[in-house]
């Protein structure tokens, strides 16, 4: 039977009888339906999981609470979390919300007698008894506690308990102190060209592993909670060169040449964007002593200006010292695509939220593995499992 014979049973009502005037009719309705056809894929695929859920940024809950220099009030007794099993490593690792119900401390404000200042810090942990891995976050020039809880509460659902400080270079904070004017680029500008923030950043992270213990006692919730013998550091662009220093860069600073801020309590250390040589007083020898087991991760958009590109941000895990060392490079991602999901992404070739959910997997598995010990995990760490799951988007580098 003829391709217009089938055409008439189908659509006898709809065709004319005329030759011409019948094709032209098939035509249309065969466009419709195509157009539906693809119309119903694209939105499929559009709207589709790209390998996770999504970690919304600063969701309050039930049990979150302001602390200021007193005692911390008992948090609300959370929901028990249903556990979760692990996500298969074709999926991405851990992409899921954690096993653990996490609490928060939205704000809690600790006083450093020996620097006169007040340091303002966030805090995330599970609600479940156990004694847990602590993880301290610095976020970027200009930011402030605030940041990166897609992470910071990621992590916590997997059992850290994580602490988030305010730097005195932040935008939010040096309003709060009366500088009503000041803008975060203005911030940004000061604090790679104050060598007084390149001090104080370092000295921020090393007073909070100080009171570690006193804060089981301000928190009642985190009571036996804090484990001071797993101890890692992580932080995003000024927040990198914060960690690089603590892991034992070498700092230029205009009294003291090549200053050390390494704390020997911390186990590991994840540079988000990191920090290369010519600002913030680090030098091309820098890196040199750094033998922490260490994880950087940069992207092909991860460039500020002339100084900072890609290749620059993998300095770091060149010149350190080899020895579980992990870098990452992301196709399409730029500097802010590992804080948040929401990154504009100009002519991108990855989805912000994808890149994000790269961050997290690769992020959770590196903790996993060197503050718990965890062979799946650096089994993860050591396969190809990421770039495969990222359909080669991701290049996992080792040394």
């Amino acid at each position: 039977m003829s391709h217009l014979a089938n055409s008439r049973r189908l659509y006898p009502l709809l065709l004319p009888r005329d030759y011409i005037r019948r094709r032209r009719a098939i035509r249309r309705i065969t466009n419709v339906l195509l157009i539906a056809v693809c119309s119903l894929a694209s939105a499929y695929f559009i709207t589709r999981s790209t390998g996770g859920t999504g970690f919304r940024a600063r969701k309050m809950t039930a049990n979150s609470m302001p602390a200021s220099l007193g005692a911390v009030p008992p948090a609300t007794t959370p929901l028990p979390a249903t556990p979760v099993p692990a996500t298969a490593h074709e999926n991405g690792y851990e992409l899921e919300q954690g096993p653990y119900t996490v609490s928060e401390v939205e704000e809690l404000v600790l006083h450093d007698a020996k620097r006169s200042k007040e340091l303002h810090v966030r805090i995330f942990y599970p609600a479940e008894a156990g004694k847990y891995p602590v993880i301290v976050f610095s976020h970027g020039a200009g930011g402030s506690q605030n940041c990166c809880d897609g992470l910071t509460r990621h992590w916590a659902s997997y059992g850290y308990v994580t602490i988030q400080p305010t730097h005195d270079d932040s935008a939010v904070q040096r309003r709060n102190q009366g500088e009503e004017n000041i803008q975060f680029m203005q911030a940004v500008r000061e604090a790679l060209n104050k060598p007084a923030l390149w001090e104080s950043r370092p000295l921020d992270i090393s007073y909070v592993l100080d009171v570690l213990p006193s804060l089981e006692k301000r928190v009642p919730g985190l009571l036996g909670k804090i484990d001071v013998n797993r101890i890692g550091v992580g932080g995003h662009s000024m927040g990198s060169y914060t960690t690089e220093a603590i892991a034992g860069a070498l700092i230029d600073l205009p009294a003291h040449p090549g200053k050390s801020f390494a704390d020997p309590r911390v186990k590991a250390v994840l540079c988000l964007s990191p920090q290369g040589p010519g600002q913030f007083g680090l030098h091309e020898h820098s890196f040199d002593q750094i033998s922490l087991p260490y994880m950087g991760m940069t992207g092909s958009l991860d460039s500020l200006g002339p100084v900072a590109n890609p290749r620059w941000h993998k300095i770091p895990f060149e010149r350190s010292q080899p020895g579980d060392k992990y870098h990452l490079f992301i196709a399409g991602a730029n500097h802010m695509s590992f804080i948040t999901p929401r990154t504009r992404l100009p002519g991108r070739t990855e989805p912000s939220e994808a890149i994000f959910d790269y961050t997290n997997s690769a992020s959770l598995a590196f903790w996993d593995s060197y503050l718990k010990s965890d062979a799946r995990a650096k089994s993860y760490l050591q396969s190809d499992a990421l770039e495969k799951y990222s359909h080669s988007a991701v290049k996992l580098s080792r040394r």
